[in-house]
């Protein structure tokens, strides 16, 4: 599809200049016929069609850009020479089969010169656009692909976060702690409401430096001091806590 498709659209280049073509031709008085300045222009056109394929392979492989842009440039340069030559004498060989099919002998050379002066400008600037327009698909699907990779990292960076927060804040411990206010809130409403206020803390606490790499020994403790208090209303005497700081 992708081979049809530039197909395509090399002949809709073709066909717009050869209608251009027959109708400068007959706005100057010099009208040329529909088939004669059809066969001119997708003559031109595709033999760039095809002088285009390794242009592309190369503006993909040698981008212009640092840190080696003279280098592409360079590159470039040579390749640009090579490409209005081959172009020359593809289009020489095109003519020279073309009047050969229309009955008229014509000499190799006698078709190349005028090219020569003709077509080089003009094959230099078809040389760059073609360049130009890989250049720009490779920046585009670069920057879709640095898209993509910022999408995957803020995702795994989100994972990360919550099993971050998974780590401080155990399930079973969250779990147990609602248990024990269901069980206080039947004999011991206050210890209840004080279970649930720190638990709320607690809470609050580590979703507030989920965002942070490091934080200060007393905010560590801090939460220690909630976790753990939390767990004397629940265990009460049975709890022993001995601290070495």
């Amino acid at each position: 599809m992708r081979w049809l498709l530039a197909f395509a659209v090399w002949t809709l280049i073709g066909l717009s200049f050869a209608a251009q073509f027959h109708v400068s031709s007959a706005t100057l008085g010099r009208p040329v016929s529909w088939g004669r300045a059809l066969g001119y222009a997708l003559g031109d056109w595709y033999v760039f069609a095809l002088l285009a394929i390794p242009v592309f392979r190369l503006a993909e492989r040698v981008p212009i850009e640092a840190p080696q842009r003279l280098r592409a440039l360079a590159v470039h340069g040579v390749a640009c020479l090579a490409f209005v030559l081959a172009y020359m004498l593809l289009r020489a060989g095109v003519a020279q089969a073309q009047a050969a099919l229309a009955g008229g002998p014509a000499e190799f050379f006698a078709v190349f010169e005028p090219l020569l002066l003709k077509t080089a400008p003009y094959s230099l600037l078809v040389y760059w656009a073609i360049a130009g327009m890989q250049h720009a698909a490779t920046f585009y699907r670069r920057a879709q692909e640095r898209e993509l990779r910022t999408a995957e990292l803020e995702k795994r960076l989100a994972e990360a976060r919550l099993q971050a927060l998974q780590m401080q804040l155990n399930p079973h411990f969250l779990f147990n702690t609602l248990n024990a206010v269901a069980t206080l809130m039947r004999r011991d409403v206050p210890a209840a409401d004080r279970v649930l206020v720190r638990l709320g803390d607690l809470l609050r606490h580590a979703l507030d430096r989920s965002d942070r790499q490091e934080v200060p020994l007393r905010e560590e403790l801090a939460f220690l001091d909630r976790y753990l208090e939390i767990e004397r209303t629940r265990f009460g005497p049975r709890l022993t806590v001995e601290r070495d700081l």
